[in-house]
């Protein structure tokens, strides 16, 4: 497997994480049925299209205090890259 949007970022909502108590378990990471999507672990390289601003309710992302949009995140940037024409949108 890949990296994960969840250990790029460390944002702690993964699994058991620091701040799952805080945040709740990131939406990325609770969807078997995008496991594989762009080589990752459930959603973890697919997390703009369920938590980010590629879906349509309100982004969870915390990734998002910090960029504007999913489209200018570093990890969205280095999954497109990595994945090249095979990436999903």
């Amino acid at each position: 497997m890949k990296i994960n949007c969840w250990d790029f970022n460390h944002c702690g909502r993964e699994h058991g994480g620091r701040n799952v108590e805080k945040y709740g378990k990131c939406h990325s990471v609770q969807y078997k049925s995008f496991n594989g999507i762009n080589g990752g672990l459930f959603g973890g390289r697919y997390c703009w299209h369920i938590s980010g601003t590629y879906q349509d309710g309100e982004p969870t992302c915390l990734q998002l205090e910090t960029v504007e949009s999913c489209d200018i995140c570093e990890f969205f940037l280095k999954v497109k890259k990595e994945e090249g024409k095979n990436f999903v949108q």
